[in-house]
């Protein structure tokens, strides 16, 4: 089995990287082959809005670091991804890798109807991880409906991608220390399950 990590906090060996190379490690230590990758380490671009992937579905046409590693994602069985919360979202650079995803989005029109209907050119299947690590605690003191809105805004990744399964693992409570995580002997082994599990569940 191969799993990919993709880690979308600009903080090096922070919460999220953390969460995600654990996970990474329990999925390692049942044999699968691993991958892990930190956005902040690449040259990447926002989405250009420019439409040219509708003319080649499954491929984005900037010449950056993210565009062959959505071709390579392609090739895993499950994929890992993490952001930490910022401003009560996720992080620019996750917000970019979601947004590039719509490279594998097809958008067709009825010509009779005009109905729009959309077709996924990502090989459905996966298994997936998204993980959010968050400074306030659960529940939120402060607007606990921005909140409400992140986790839903965040089933568009797999719903869109196909995936065959998935699951949100979630830190509460980090406020600003970044090694929280590391030092949180029952969050790593709860995260060393999950990795487990996308092996041999």
């Amino acid at each position: 089995m191969k799993i990919i990590g993709i880690n979308a906090s600009p903080r090096k060996k922070a919460n999220t990287q953390t969460l995600v190379e654990t996970i990474m490690a329990g999925a390692a230590e049942k044999g699968a082959h691993t991958r892990m990758v930190n956005l902040r380490e690449l040259a990447i671009n926002g989405c250009l809005g420019c439409e040219g992937c509708q003319k080649h579905p499954g491929r984005c046409v900037q010449k950056d670091d993210l565009t062959p590693l959505l071709q390579e994602m392609t090739g895993y069985d499950a994929i890992v991804l993490g952001t930490p919360v910022y401003w009560f979202h996720v992080t620019a650079q996750f917000k970019i890798l979601v947004d590039r995803l719509y490279s594998f989005i097809e958008t067709t029109q009825d010509p009779e109807s005009g109905e729009e209907s959309y077709t996924s050119h990502f090989p459905p299947g996966r298994k997936m991880v998204i993980v959010i690590s968050r400074g306030d605690p659960e529940p939120p003191l402060l607007f606990p409906q921005l909140y409400d809105h992140l986790n839903e805004w965040l089933n568009v990744i797999p719903l869109s991608l196909g995936s065959a399964q998935y699951e949100f693992f979630h830190q509460y409570g980090a406020h600003l220390d970044r090694k929280s995580a590391a030092h949180d002997a029952v969050l790593l082994k709860k995260a060393r399950t999950v990795g487990a599990d996308l092996v041999i569940a």
